[in-house]
Order: C-alpha cells, then structure tokens, then sequence
C-alpha cells in the first residue's frame, strides 16, 4: 500500500503529460514528416514572430498573476501572494491542458497549481472570471477595428462600443455586487471543494469562504494591459504574415483578424477553437492576399502557436534551474 500510494502520483503525472502531449500533437493540421523540412524553409521573420508571440503570452500571464494578487487583496481572506516567475511557471504548466477536450482543464491545471503556493480560492476564482471577461472585452476592441475595415458601416458598431463602455464604467459597482454575488456560492459548492481536497491533501486548505472583486480602477487599468498584449500578439501574427512574401495587410487589420478568429474560435467545440479559428483567419485574410495563401496561413498558424508556448515553456524552465545551479557553484 506505502509503495501504491509512493508511485500513484508519479504515474498519474506522467499519464497527464502523455495525454496532453498527444492532443497538442493532434491539433496541429500537418503531417510530422512535412514539419521538420517547413522549419527549415521559414525565414528569420517566422522565428523573430514566433519570439513576439511567446512575449504576447507572457505579457498576459503575467496579467493574470496581477489580477490574482489583486484579487487576492481585495477578498475577506488573504492568503500568499503569488510571485511573478511562480505565476508565469503555473500559467504556462497548465497552458498546453487547453488542448485536453473539455475546455476547462487549463484552468483547473491552474488552480491545482496556485492553491499549492497558498492562494486562495476565491482570488483564483474571480482571476479567472475577470481575465476572461478582460480578453475578451480587449478582443472585442480590435475586432471593432477589422469591422471597420472591411468596410462595415461605422456608426451603429461605434456607437454600440461607447455605450457599453460608459454603462460598464458608470455602473460598474453594480455589476462588481453582482459578481461578488455570483462567486460566493460558487466558491463554496460541495462537490468543487471535496474534488480539490482530495487533488491538494495536503498542500493547503480549499477554504473559500469569502469573495473577492476589483476595483473599478484595477479593472479599467487591466483591460489596458490586455488591450497591450493582444497589440503584441498582433504586430506577431502581422509579422508571421509579412514572412510569407505573399502580400502586404496592415498592422491592424492583423491585430483584428487575429482577435476576432480567436474569438469566434470560443464557440468551436473542439478544444483550442480547433478548426472554427482557422476557418475564419482563412475567410478574413483572403481578403487580402487570397484564398490559397490565407489557407496556408492558417495551418501554419497553430504550429507556429504552439511554438511559441514551447518557447514560454522552456524560458521558464531554464529561469527556475538559474538559482539551483548558482547554489551547486557555491
């Protein structure tokens, strides 16, 4: 039984990886064979996009992180404060579970992870309900702009973007009650609580009495930083798209395609927005630079993504062996 129980967590981690391994592979649209000679041909734009990328996603783990710590400030119960490399190594470790069917197990990979450094609940809780909320308010924003581009009269999409914007704003205390309202009994559910019991035991407790909102400041100041990173990830994905040889877009229409088909991805049932993302990069960049290399774009668009997380991923790895290594020196 010592023994089972000595070798039961090794094996279940191990298990994950290949599993997680094997969906992430199973996402990428190219044979393995054609990847090696593709790399190959790729210029120094392809890599020098894929470095911004890997970047842009750091820019938003390390938003996450802040939102946490934010979170974690304002709730009734204070629990530790998250560092900033701890945050982006949680981030980026559970990052590739999105690929998982499912669709959630990025975020539970992440709050396994984050209550292990003693954060509380009810601050992992609303991050994740606010940085979504954030994403996608920021996405909506470059969207607005690929709209206005292609040509989509502006006034009504504008007016309907100021209006939402100031009643957020003006009435934004109300809504922050009605968030407080909704994660209070969230918080507390049974059946969640035993489940992370039973994953932690025992790291820390999974006590979330409490709740745990920004404030109208914080919130604005994030949505910010969000509408930063996705720039980022933009001027990447218009650089991937420079690399191509194939037609020129503008920054912004890039930034926009790119936000909108992530968005649209949201309602792919297959994990990662799997095919919907893809299908809608082809329909916008065709518009400008044509069918048969906006295709191409695509397809080499999730390996270049997952690329870059790989890229996030081994960063972190070698800053967390740089004091392991100062020590066996000294």
């Amino acid at each position: 039984m010592a023994a089972l129980q000595r070798w039961a967590p090794k094996v279940l981690k191990s298990i994950l990886v290949v599993v997680t391994v094997y969906f992430v592979a199973r996402s990428v649209p190219l044979r393995a064979s054609d990847i090696p000679a593709l790399l190959m041909r790729a210029d120094y734009r392809f890599y020098a996009s894929m470095l911004l990328f890997a970047v842009s996603l750091m820019m938003q783990a390390s938003i996450w992180v802040l939102i946490v710590n934010a979170s974690g400030a304002e709730g009734e119960r204070k629990g530790s404060k998250l560092r900033l490399v701890t945050g982006l190594r949680i981030f980026i470790d559970s990052q590739f579970a999105k690929y998982i069917p499912g669709g959630f197990w990025n975020y539970a990979g992440r709050i396994v992870l984050a209550t292990r450094e003693g954060v509380p609940m009810q601050a992992q809780l609303a991050a994740i309900l606010y940085e979504n909320v954030l994403l996608v308010s920021a996405a909506l924003v470059y969207a607005l702009t690929l709209a206005l581009s292609l040509g989509v009269y502006p006034l009504p999409l504008l007016s309907a973007a100021i209006v939402i914007l100031g009643a957020a704003y003006l009435y934004y205390h109300r809504i922050a009650t009605w968030i407080r309202h909704l994660l209070a009994p969230a918080s507390r559910w049974k059946p969640l609580k035993k489940l992370f019991a039973k994953m932690l035991r025992p790291h820390a407790s999974t006590d979330a009495d409490g709740t745990a909102v920004l404030s109208r400041n914080s919130f604005f100041g994030y949505l910010a930083c969000f509408l930063g990173s996705h720039f980022v990830m933009g001027m990447a994905f218009w650089m991937l798209t420079d690399s191509f040889d194939a037609g020129r877009i503008g920054l912004l229409y890039a930034a926009g395609t790119f936000a909108a088909s992530w968005l649209l991805g949201l309602f792919s049932p297959l994990p990662g927005g799997l095919g919907v993302r893809e299908g809608f990069l082809v329909y916008f960049l065709s518009f400008k630079l044509g069918t048969d290399i906006a295709l191409h774009i695509s397809v080499i668009a999730r390996l270049w993504n997952i690329m870059a997380e790989v890229t996030f991923w081994l960063l972190i790895k070698a800053v967390g062996h740089l004091p392991k290594r100062v020590k066996m020196y000294e």
